[in-house]
């Protein structure tokens, strides 16, 4: 299970750091990220990968970049999500559209610049049946359009801020999602 979650992690960050996917495909949405009284742009990605051969599963992801993260490092312990070892508690909170926010364990890791911090919710497309559905909900959601998605993620340190992440979601931007999304949604 933890392989299976280090290779979803694996393949949506090939996705931030400009490597192409094999199959499925990505889309990539300006948001905001605040973190108590700081706040900067971050680029929200969906992907989808639906890679099905033999000894490989494809992935269905969504996570964001935290630019010059160790500026906030003092208030907000990105360490703790760094791999697959990182906490497994469901510390974000997502919200798309209309739906009920859902509890998720995000992982992490610093890209390949050095200095953006990655968040993701992935899950293989076989192997990972709780977290495909969690994530599999809110991409579904995300295809609808007209609307925000937000993400809560909390950190596993006490008295640190949380990163409050908002995303316009426009009708162009949910085509755009439901065509790169479908392969993982089971669309054609």
């Amino acid at each position: 299970m933890r392989m299976m979650r280090t290779l979803a992690l694996a393949s949506a960050s090939m996705v931030w750091h400009g490597l192409a996917l094999a199959a499925g495909g990505t889309v990539s949405l300006p948001g905001t990220a605040v973190i108590g009284s700081d706040s900067r742009d971050v680029t929200m990605v969906f992907a989808c990968d639906d890679t099905q051969a033999r000894g490989q599963t494809g992935s269905l992801s969504i996570g964001f970049g935290v630019p010059a993260f160790e500026t906030l490092a003092k208030r907000f312990d990105f360490d703790a999500f760094e791999g697959p070892d990182g906490p497994h508690k469901p510390l974000s909170a997502i919200k798309a559209t209309t739906a009920q926010p859902l509890r998720l364990a995000a992982s992490g890791s610093i890209a390949a610049d050095g200095t953006t911090f990655d968040f993701a919710v992935a899950a293989a497309m076989r192997a990972e049946a709780a977290q495909l559905t969690s994530v599999h909900i809110l991409a579904s959601e995300v295809v609808k359009g007209g609307g925000l998605l937000r993400w809560h993620q909390g950190s596993p340190r006490q008295g640190d801020a949380s990163i409050l992440v908002t995303v316009l979601i426009g009708e162009a931007d949910a085509a755009r999602l439901k065509t790169a999304l479908a392969p993982c949604l089971g669309g054609k």
